[in-house]
């Protein structure tokens, strides 16, 4: 098995080298719609969270039609990250960089920096363009399920620049973090995914309550890197280019630890809010954000942050 997944990648990354990208997609298109008429799961997930999200101000049509959008930008998207690896210039040519002057200030610093995305547009490949902002770049993910591929991902060559941390186990994965920023290096980390695991706190998504991971905050305050947001923007009309724009989150250090976390992760959950509103086809709607239940003594903190902002 070992040797397969190694011959696979390599043939992978030897076609997408030479392969041009229109036809790149023609090929990848038939097979991301196949994987759309399998997927009966994840389509009604998606619907689901719709219905959450928008109840009953879109209809039942209007709803599919996002689902089956989203469900075709987030797989081409991810399909898109495995050619931009094997061409990275490509990046270039896709995005253009706001905040740029962000990354180069905490190069200086080096203390690193902890950069905040969303599941949202062409998010995966948007990462490859970091690379290109002279930073060695960590991206926290979940390990694929199987132990070959797992190790295979991280031992290929193309993505030593583009580094996975696994997010289990949760004690490796948090020293890797800290090792990450202590080396000048990109934390890159979701905001937008259900986190029911140690550590987590609620806040509001869509109105309703939505248990995250306070790892991003909580990695910016500990160690005095700053932390960022990015999310792309779609191409404006007559442009091919995404607008892949950093902002800086802040952190109030007059306020108690736990506090000043909970702040700036809601602060960076409104503006995913406020990006998917917009634009809700770039979303992966298929997962389930709201997933997580609050437990009293959580909502119960949410309640008294909310009592101070007023």
């Amino acid at each position: 098995m070992a040797a397969l997944a190694h011959g696979f990648m390599t043939v992978l990354f030897m076609v997408l080298g030479f392969l041009p990208y229109i036809i790149f997609r023609c090929l990848a298109y038939p097979g991301v719609w196949v994987v759309y008429l399998v997927s009966g799961k994840l389509r009604r997930q998606a619907i689901e969270s719709l219905g959450v999200a928008y109840g009953d101000a879109l209809s039942l049509r209007a709803k599919k039609a996002i689902a089956r959008a989203s469900f075709f930008n987030l797989f081409l998207g991810l399909m898109d990250l495995a050619y931009m690896i094997a061409r990275p210039g490509r990046s270039l040519n896709v995005f253009t960089l706001e905040g740029a002057d962000y990354l180069k200030e905490a190069r200086k610093e080096g203390k690193g920096a902890v950069v905040a995305i969303a599941h949202f547009g062409p998010f995966a490949a948007m990462l490859v363009r970091f690379l290109y902002e002279e930073f060695r770049v960590k991206v926290v993910m979940r390990a694929p399920k199987n132990k070959v591929w797992r190790a295979e991902l991280i031992s290929r060559p193309k993505l030593l620049a583009l580094q996975p941390i696994y997010s289990t186990p949760l004690r490796a994965c948090v020293t890797a973090c800290f090792q990450a920023l202590k080396d000048n290096e990109l934390l890159v980390m979701p905001v937008d995914q259900n986190y029911g695991g140690a550590g987590r706190i609620f806040v509001d998504f869509f109105g309703r309550k939505a248990g995250t991971a306070a790892g991003p905050a909580m990695y910016a305050w500990k160690t005095g890197a700053p932390l960022l947001t990015a999310f792309a923007r779609p191409p404006l009309p007559g442009s091919r280019r995404w607008t892949m724009a950093l902002e800086p989150v802040a952190l109030d250090r007059t306020l108690p630890e736990q506090e000043a976390v909970l702040r700036a992760t809601q602060d960076m959950t409104s503006r995913v809010e406020a990006f998917v509103r917009q634009y809700p086809a770039q979303w992966s709607w298929m997962h389930r954000r709201w997933k997580a239940e609050p437990r009293e003594a959580e909502l119960l903190r949410g309640q008294v942050l909310s009592k101070t902002d007023n």
